[in-house]
C-alpha cells in the first residue's frame, strides 16, 4: 500500500470529493492506494469535524462513496451513529444530502419527518408488507413511478434501515438512525417543486425541504 498527498485530476467519479474540498472539507491522512483493488482511497472530515467521507476511486472511472457520523454518548440525549451511501445517485444529490447533515437540525422521528416531507411532494404511501402483524417494509412512491423511498423496522435480527432508488439506477442504502434531512435530500433533490397552490400552503420546495431554503441547481454550494 502506498501513499501520497497530491488529489487526483477532477473527473466525474472525483468530482464530489473536490466539491467538499472547495466548500472546507479537508483530508484526513494522505491519499491511498489499495494494489488488490487498484483503487485510491480518500478519507475527508468536515469542517466541523462531525462528518466522515471515506471514498474509493477505481480506474475505470468507478466511486464508491460513504458519508457518515459517530455516535456521540457524551450527551444527555446520545446520538447513534449513522452511514448512507453516496455513489449511485448524480452529483447534485449526493452533494445535497452532505449539506442536509451539514445543517444544525433538531432532533426528529425520523419516519414522521420522512413521510411528512413525501406526502406533501404527493409521493404515495404503497400497502405496508406485514407478516402476522409485524411491520417488515414501508414503502412510498413519487407520483410518476420513477422513485422510491422504503424502510425496514429493525428487529431482534437486524438493524433495519432505509432505501432510495431512482429509475435506471442501484437503490442507496441508508442506516437506521440517519438524519430523516438526509434521506429527504436523496428522495426529493432534483425533483420538480410542488405546483403554486401547494406552495400556497406552505408546502416546501425540494430544496427548503432539507435546509430551509436555497436552490437545487446550486447544490455544490454547501454552506
Amino acid at each position: 500500500m502506498s501513499t501520497d498527498t497530491a488529489p487526483d485530476t477532477t473527473t466525474e467519479a472525483t468530482a464530489l470529493i473536490q466539491a467538499l474540498l472547495e466548500n472546507g472539507w479537508s483530508y484526513t491522512g494522505p491519499i491511498r492506494s489499495e494494489p488488490q483493488w487498484r483503487s485510491r482511497i480518500h478519507e475527508l472530515a468536515s469542517p466541523d469535524g462531525r462528518l466522515s467521507l471515506d471514498a474509493a476511486v477505481f480506474p475505470d472511472g468507478h466511486l464508491t462513496a460513504h458519508l457518515s457520523a459517530e455516535a456521540i454518548r457524551t450527551e444527555l440525549a446520545p446520538v447513534p451513529g449513522w452511514m448512507v451511501d453516496l455513489h449511485y445517485v448524480p452529483l447534485t444529490v449526493a452533494v445535497a444530502a452532505v449539506k442536509a447533515a451539514a445543517a444544525p437540525t433538531r432532533a426528529a422521528h425520523t419516519g414522521a419527518a420522512v413521510n411528512t416531507a413525501l406526502v406533501l411532494h404527493r409521493w404515495a404511501r404503497r400497502p405496508d408488507v406485514t407478516e402476522r402483524g409485524r411491520l417488515l417494509e414501508r414503502e412510498w412512491q413519487s407520483p410518476d413511478r420513477r422513485r422510491f423511498v422504503r424502510w425496514f423496522p429493525a428487529d431482534r435480527h437486524d438493524e433495519g434501515g432505509w432505501d432510495v432508488g431512482r429509475e435506471g439506477s442501484e437503490a442507496t442504502q441508508i442506516s437506521q438512525h440517519t438524519p430523516p434531512a438526509v434521506i429527504i435530500a436523496l428522495a426529493l433533490t432534483d425533483v420538480p417543486d410542488v405546483p403554486d397552490e401547494h406552495a400556497e400552503h406552505g408546502a416546501p420546495t425540494a430544496s427548503s425541504a432539507v435546509s430551509g431554503g436555497g436552490e437545487p441547481g446550486h447544490a455544490q454550494d454547501l454552506h
